[in-house]
């Protein structure tokens, strides 16, 4: 349970080659933008680290609005892609695999994790914390989302285990397995991001019906927004 087993990684890369991923940037990631880093910030420019960027929309998003935007991730049709926005700048990297031969300490003005750091372990889910936050800059910013156990997903759990993550399976429209590392509360999520001192707690719940018994019904996510001291 510690990496994403292979055939998942080829399932992964399959989808990608079909069109899977996001064609415009995620809502919640504009009103980030928007909100946070240019109203309250007054940050509209410097480096940002995607890390798990998929094809790279959101690096796409932010370099739009002026930044220059840095992405990892270890599908490989997803970094082609992406490669397209961020050339030589986006990464292909295994799972769970030290970032530290790629990036230095307080390179990132912002180190942004959207859907991404909930497939690993409470052990992995640290180390790559921790990473991420020397890669930021003093007074740096972070963005991160973690699936909540309000998420539709929760019911569907088949079995957990102790490293943190629960065995999900999707019998319906994905017809998938699935490994996923829930937060019960914000206390929890506070907790799995320290040291970044926090700014600000929220969460998004995409369309859903009104069916416990809907596979994509309730998407609840949360969001955490902190600070490098």
């Amino acid at each position: 349970m510690d990496k994403l087993p292979a055939d998942s990684l080829e399932a992964y890369d399959e989808k990608y080659a079909k069109g899977y991923g996001l064609q415009y940037p995620d809502g919640h990631v504009i009103r980030f933008y928007e909100r946070v880093l240019k109203h309250e910030l007054k940050l509209t420019k410097g480096k940002i680290l995607d890390f798990g960027c998929g094809n790279g929309i959101h690096s796409k998003y932010f370099m739009d609005h002026g930044f220059e935007c840095y992405g990892v991730d270890i599908i490989p049709e997803a970094i082609c892609q992406g490669q397209k926005f961020m050339g030589e700048h986006a990464v292909l990297i295994e799972p769970n695999q030290s970032l530290k031969k790629f990036f230095h300490k307080d390179q990132f003005d912002i180190v942004f994790a959207n859907q991404s750091l909930y497939y690993m372990n409470n052990s992995d889910l640290k180390k790559c914390v921790d990473e991420l936050y020397e890669f930021a800059k003093p007074g740096g910013i972070c963005f991160f989302t973690m699936m909540s156990r309000l998420n539709c997903y929760a019911n569907l759990i088949e079995e957990e285990y102790d490293n943190g993550l629960s065995k999900v399976v999707l019998k319906n429209r994905l017809r998938e397995t699935t490994y996923i590392n829930f937060v019960s509360n914000p206390e929890e999520l506070e907790q799995i991001f320290r040291p970044f001192e926090t700014l600000h707690i929220g969460c998004y719940d995409l369309f859903s019906f009104l069916s416990s018994e809907d596979e994509d019904g309730c998407s609840h996510h949360y969001i955490y927004i902190g600070t490098k001291k």
